[in-house]
């Protein structure tokens, strides 16, 4: 909203409440009112009923006024009428300082008529988890994926910039070995209007895409390669696949457990099994016989730095648990087994091995004030004991002397 013209020298102060299709605005000319105020005191001075003089300032015209120009935007998708009108005028005066009643005319009306819109574009399309290539762009008509042998359906999605355009997938399903071709067909709402996107799927004859590397949390590069057929799986886990950059690879799960095996090799080192958490991106390699595997959790067996002290009372021994014996320690009364492992996110301390359940959890030193609680107990408590002695022998010699002394008789 501006100012209008006409009302030079005026400021403009407006308001519009939270909620309402309204707009309160006032223009004062301080100045004038100044002027005007101060000449009616003076009239009042020097004679009540004076009528004000021609010098005093007065803002009239016999033409019409623009007092402010209200700019509003209208959505491309609207449709009807959009009426606005001008509510109630108050705060008029003349130069008497009388109240003036003006008339508000009547409301205006807009007739907006939408256009008929021509684009034939997308603003998203994807394949499942896959990442396509070139990365989607409205303006890029022709990309390209590709995906292993086990995939045979894939789930194309396109979005249209405008949500009156026609979108249609011709393909993604019964996927060959090979090339296979998915058409995006974009139809405006004009109906004359009309792109397609072309997605180029090739699905590999292996279960391996050639290529894929993983960087872990610590920035180490791993490849994946093609499964040899000597791997031995651990038991109770079966073969699946996991996305990794966008790409689908083989992997190894077991139901309840966050991690998941692959087989993959790096610089330097022999290609094998490693436990890769996909959430915190940490990887280790896979040690048939150092690892513990319960229900949404691998423990490994890690080597005890020199600054981690093994809590005091404990002595190495070996643990059994299941089928993997592990070097660890146990309490002097042989009830707590402990063993220093590392977590899925890299972690490590030491945890309880409960053999007989299966089990492990975090192990938690005996606190100290616990204890020390436990010593003023048994000092207090001997204390009492003493003083109770005390008492009874000092009781006790009492009642001895008071018998043993000579009582008068009677004659």
């Amino acid at each position: 909203m501006d100012l209008g013209e006409d009302l030079e020298g005026f400021k403009l102060e407006k308001e519009q409440p939270e909620g309402e299709a309204l707009i309160r605005f006032s223009a004062v000319n301080e100045e004038a009112e100044a002027s005007i105020m101060q000449g009616a005191t003076e009239n009042e001075k020097k004679d009540p009923t004076s009528k004000p003089t021609d010098t005093e300032p007065v803002f009239s015209s016999d033409s019409p006024i623009t007092v402010a120009t209200l700019r509003f935007r209208i959505s491309d998708q609207a449709r009807g009428e959009v009426k606005a009108w001008l509510g109630t005028i108050s705060g008029l005066r003349d130069s008497s300082l009388e109240n003036v009643v003006a008339g508000t005319g009547t409301g205006g009306s807009v007739i907006v008529q939408a256009m008929t819109s021509s684009d034939a574009t997308l603003s998203a399309l994807s394949v499942g988890s896959f990442d396509l290539e070139p990365a989607f762009d409205p303006g890029i008509f022709e990309y390209s994926i590709t995906v292993s042998k086990n995939i045979t359906d894939v789930a194309v999605t396109g979005v249209a910039y405008n949500v009156k355009s026609t979108v249609t997938v011709e393909g993604g399903s019964d996927l060959q070995i090979g090339n296979n071709t998915v058409l995006v067909k974009v139809v405006a709402e004009d109906g004359e209007a009309v792109n397609v996107y072309t997605i180029n799927i090739y699905r590999s004859d292996s279960l391996l895409v050639e290529g894929i590397e993983l960087e872990d949390s610590d920035g180490k590069i791993f490849e994946f390669i093609q499964l040899p057929d000597s791997l031995t799986i651990p038991a109770n886990f079966y073969q699946s696949t996991c996305m990794v950059n966008g790409k689908e690879v083989p992997c190894f799960r077991r139901d309840g457990v966050l991690s998941v095996l692959i087989y993959v090799c790096t610089q330097g080192e022999e290609p094998g099994l490693y436990v890769y958490n996909q959430e915190t991106g940490t990887m280790r390699r896979y040690e048939p016989g150092k690892m513990l595997l319960r229900s949404s959790l691998i423990l490994t067996v890690a080597e005890k730095p020199m600054d981690v002290i093994v809590p005091e009372g404990f002595t190495s021994t070996m643990i059994a648990y299941g089928s993997t014996e592990i070097e660890g320690y146990v309490s002097k009364d042989g009830s707590t087994k402990i063993a220093y492992l590392k977590s899925e996110d890299g972690s490590a301390r030491f945890y309880v091995i409960d053999s007989a359940e299966k089990d492990f959890y975090p192990y938690k030193a005996p606190s100290t004030h616990r204890n020390l609680f436990l010593y003023l107990f048994i000092i207090c408590a001997s204390i009492a004991v003493v003083e109770a002695l005390i008492i009874g022998i000092l009781f006790y010699r009492r009642r001895i002397s008071y018998r043993r002394q000579v009582k008068p008789r009677r004659v």
